[in-house]
C-alpha cells in the first residue's frame, strides 16, 4: 500500500460518508486513478462509540473499497485509537485526520508532497487561524505553552491534527511500549526530521466536537504527567525554598525573642501556618501519587488496546 490514513471515530460516524466522498475525489485526482483501493487505505477506528457510529462505518465499507474499519472493545481515548491505526497501517506514507473535515482532505496531498520533496520524516499542518470557539483557542494555546515549558519542546501553538509520516517514522513510533500516550510529545521525543506546512482550517459545518472542556483538561493533565517529570522537580524546588524560608524565619523569631520581644502566642497565625503547610504536603503527595499511578500502569503491562472486530482486512498481531 502506498498511502494509509487513520481517522478516529467517537460518536461522529454520521460524518464518515461525506468524508469518504471527499477523500475519494481528492485522491482520485492526486493519483490519477478511478479506483484508489490498490494504493490508498482509509482506516476508521471506532473508539467505543455510544451511538450507531459502528453500524454506519460497516455500511460504508462495501461502498468504498479503500475503507477499512477497526472496532475497539471500549473507549480507549483518541491517542490510543490512533496508535492502533498506526499499528495496522501498511502504507509507505501514513497520516491522520479528523472526520469533521476542519482540515479538509484536499490538504493531504500537499502534506505528502512536502514530506517527499523536502526529505522530512513527518510533516504537520499549521493553521493560520483556527475556526473554533474563542475558549477552545485560548485553552489550546495555554496548554501548548505549558507543555512546551514542562517538556522543553518547541511545538508550534497553531499545529493541527493533520500530519503525514514516512514508514521509518511510523515503525519507530510502533516500537514504543508506554501505556499512557500523548502523540505530539512522543513525536517530538522520537526525533527525525520534522516539517511544517500551512494548511486550510475551516469551520465545522455539522455537529459539535465531543472534545469538551472537561476532556481537554483531563487530556492536558494526562499528557503532562505521562511525558514530563518537571512538575516533580518544580515541587521539590518549591519545597526546598519553603524549608529555607521556614528555617530563616525560625532563627529570626528565636533571635528576636531572646534579645527584643517576648512574643505572645497567636492562634490565628498558628492555624494559618498549619493550614498552609498541610496544603503543601497534600499537594506534593497528590502529584507524587499520580506519577506512582503511571508506574502501576506500566508494571501491569496490559495491552495498549483491545480490538473487537475488523472489517476489510486481516487482523494483525
Amino acid at each position: 500500500m502506498l498511502i494509509s490514513f487513520v481517522v478516529p471515530i467517537y460518536n461522529d460516524g454520521y460524518l464518515a460518508e461525506s468524508f469518504c466522498l471527499n477523500f475519494e475525489s481528492v485522491f482520485q485526482n492526486y493519483l490519477q486513478l478511478s479506483d484508489i483501493s490498490n494504493e490508498v487505505e482509509l482506516i476508521f477506528i471506532n473508539d467505543g462509540s455510544k451511538n450507531d457510529s459502528m453500524e454506519k462505518l460497516i455500511e460504508l465499507a462495501p461502498r468504498f473499497s479503500f475503507v477499512k474499519v477497526i472496532n475497539l472493545s471500549r473507549n480507549f481515548g483518541q491517542h490510543i485509537a490512533l496508535s492502533c491505526g498506526y499499528k495496522y497501517a501498511s502504507g509507505l506514507y501514513v497520516g491522520m485526520l479528523n472526520v469533521d473535515q476542519q482540515e479538509p482532505p484536499s490538504e493531504l496531498p500537499k502534506l505528502i508532497e512536502h514530506l517527499k520533496n523536502k526529505n522530512f520524516d513527518i510533516v504537520f499542518g499549521l493553521a493560520d487561524t483556527r475556526k473554533t470557539s474563542y475558549l477552545n483557542r485560548i485553552t489550546s494555546n495555554v496548554f501548548n505553552l505549558l507543555l512546551n515549558f514542562l517538556t522543553r519542546s518547541k511545538t508550534p501553538l497553531n499545529v493541527t491534527t493533520a500530519r503525514v509520516m514516512n514508514r521509518k517514522f511510523v515503525d519507530a513510533y510502533n516500537s514504543l511500549s508506554e501505556k499512557t500516550r500523548y502523540l505530539p510529545g512522543l513525536e517530538t521525543w522520537l526525533g527525525f526530521n520534522h516539517g511544517y506546512l500551512p494548511i486550510i482550517h475551516t469551520d465545522r459545518t455539522i455537529g459539535k466536537s465531543s472534545y469538551n472542556l472537561k476532556k481537554r483538561l483531563n487530556m492536558a493533565i494526562e499528557s503532562i504527567l505521562s511525558f514530563s517529570d518537571y512538575p516533580l522537580r518544580l515541587i521539590t524546588t518549591f519545597g526546598f525554598i519553603i524549608s529555607v524560608i521556614g528555617f530563616l524565619l525560625t532563627l529570626f523569631l528565636l533571635f528576636a525573642k531572646i534579645f527584643f520581644i517576648d512574643f505572645q502566642p497567636g492562634f490565628a497565625t498558628t492555624i494559618s501556618l498549619i493550614t498552609f503547610f498541610a496544603g503543601i504536603q497534600i499537594l506534593v503527595i497528590g502529584v507524587a501519587s499520580l506519577y506512582i499511578g503511571r508506574i502501576l500502569k506500566e508494571v501491569q503491562n496490559r495491552p495498549l488496546f483491545i480490538v473487537r472486530d475488523t472489517y476489510n482486512f486481516e487482523k494483525k498481531d
